[in-house]
Order: structure tokens, then sequence, then C-alpha cells
């Protein structure tokens, strides 16, 4: 059921979209729910009138469900139903604010897809742009209940290409073997948000300074970043799935400039890859850009991905 606000009260989503946008926002989107360990975790839904391809998508750290309508809105005029759901602690889901860890956004993945086999069956796909590219991969890789993946950066938690820009190799050595025993004396200690990622490194189009200003001024965001959270991002842990091992048909969608996960990286990861798949090169880009343009041209590209692979739209 939808009561014509998108699930939100609250109206200040709508400032990062057109009014166009906004309106079929409104006229599209319903909410619900599902539970994953102790978090209600939010769900928006854009449905499809008839059987159709299911697509589940996350977020990166620093936006939620509905600031990423601009990207969500392509799959639904493609055809797909799209499941955008917000990680534990983040947007409108439960946990404490920045303080839920990796661990638990790879649980909420998996419960994420069993809620959307449940309500809507095969084909399922799902689509990674940001950190939640990685935990996608270690909860999704080899299910038989997932047709393909796109993901926007492929990397293994605790990688120092997760982390290089915070000093050389030796330094985050001690970094990351002090911050598990910080973080069991002071769990809840909190720090900017920013401190993890320059969010300039983020968000490198034209006019994205607006947006910047506007999530760090949103009643929603992700202002401060605990150690709870930090000193898991930085625990080596590998991938369930080894690259070798994958058979799961995986895009990776790699931006040229991208100042955080450097293309060079992802491409060896890539190229370990044994099952389908497809490399698709943003040239001129950096990590993002939050212009309709950037969105609908990235959408094309996981949307012919899909296809390929069983999301074909009814005749």
């Amino acid at each position: 059921m939808s009561y014509k606000d998108a699930g939100l009260a609250h109206g200040y989503w709508k400032q990062y979209l057109t009014p166009e946008e906004t309106r079929e926002v409104v006229a599209n989107r319903a909410t619900t729910m599902f539970v994953s360990g102790h978090y209600p975790i939010h769900v928006g839904l854009y449905l499809q009138t008839r059987p159709a391809p299911t697509v589940l998508m996350a977020h990166g750290l620093f936006v939620y469900g509905l600031t990423l309508a601009r990207l969500q809105l392509p799959f639904f005029r493609a055809g797909f139903n799209v499941v955008a759901w917000d990680l534990p602690g983040m947007g409108q889901s439960g946990g404490p604010r920045g303080g839920c860890t990796v661990l638990e956004y790879i649980r909420a993945w998996r419960d994420a897809l069993e809620f959307a086999y449940r309500r809507f069956g095969a084909p399922l796909f799902a689509l990674g742009v940001a950190e939640d590219a990685v935990t996608c991969y270690y909860a999704l890789a080899n299910s038989p209940k997932v047709n393909a993946l796109s993901v926007h950066t492929l990397l293994e938690l605790g990688d120092y290409e997760g982390m290089h820009w915070h000093g050389p190799k030796w330094w985050m050595r001690i970094v990351t073997a002090a911050l598990p025993i910080a973080s069991v004396v002071g769990p809840s200690i909190s720090r900017p948000s920013a401190s993890i990622v320059p969010p300039e490194w983020i968000f490198e189009g034209s006019g994205d300074q607006r947006v910047m200003d506007l999530l760090q001024h949103d009643p929603l965001g992700f202002k401060r970043v605990t150690l709870r959270l930090v000193s898991m991002l930085g625990k080596r842990l590998p991938a369930p799935v080894q690259y070798e091992s994958c058979h799961t048909p995986v895009q990776l969608i790699a931006s040229a400039n991208n100042r955080i996960w450097r293309y060079r990286d992802l491409v060896k990861n890539f190229v370990r890859l044994a099952g389908p798949k497809e490399l698709v090169t943003l040239h001129s880009a950096g990590q993002w850009e939050y212009n309709a343009a950037f969105a609908e041209a990235y959408a094309a590209h996981v949307i012919q991905w899909f296809r390929a692979h069983g999301g074909q739209r009814d005749q």
C-alpha cells in the first residue's frame, strides 16, 4: 500500500530529485520490511503488474534507498520489479546508526534474497554500487537463486586497496590490528563519517557538492561512524566464494578514474573470476555522479547484462 509519500512522511528526500522524478517515485513506490537478525529492514518496492524479473539493490555507506531513486527507476521502467532495501543501521532500517558491521550487512543481503525469492520467485538479480558491492558478492556468489550479479567494486574485505588512502601498508597493518581492541573497549565511540572516505571522492560530478551538502543535513544521513563498524571494515575476511570458484555470472562496472577503488586492482580480481563475466569500463568517470544521465547510462549497462542472463521482459 502506498500513501503517496513514498513511505516517508518527512519530505527531505525530495530535494535529491527533480519534481518529475519525485512524482514518479510517489506514484510507484510502496514500502514493506523484513527482519534480519535483530533489525527491521526497510524495503522500497517498485512492482510490475504482471510476473517480472526482480532486482535486489542496497546502497553504499553515505546514502540510503530513497536517495538512489534515480538509479532504481530505470530498472522499473525497463520492466523489472525493484527491491531496494536499506542496510542495517542506515536510512530507515533499524539498528544503531553507523554501528552495524559488514557481517550484519552480509546477513541482510541473504535475508533480502530470501524475502524476494518468497515473494517473487525467479529470476532474481542483485546490484551493488559501492561498499555494498563487496557484501553483495560475499553473500550471494554461487547462490542457486541468483541469476547474475552486477558490482561496481570487486575487492575482499581487509584488502589494502580498500583503505589505501589512509596511509602506507605498514601503517594500515598497525591500525587494523589496533581497531578491534579499541572496538571492544568503546564500540559506540564515533567519528565523522567523512573520516572513512572523503565524500568528494565519491560524488565527482558537476553539481554534486549540492548532494554532499544535502546528505550532511539529511535526518537519515550517515554523519558519524562507530568503532564497531570501522573495526570490521579493516578486518581481513576472505570471500566465502573465491573468485576462481565463482560460477555466478558477474558484471564489473569499473570507473577508470576512481580514486577509492582503483581500476587496475579491480581488473586484477575480475580476471580471476571463473564464471561468465563482463567488464564495463567507465573511461572518464570517478566513483559516482549524481546526475540523471550517469544513473541512466549506468543502469543501461546493468539491464543489458541481466537481460542476457534470464531477465527478459514478457512479451
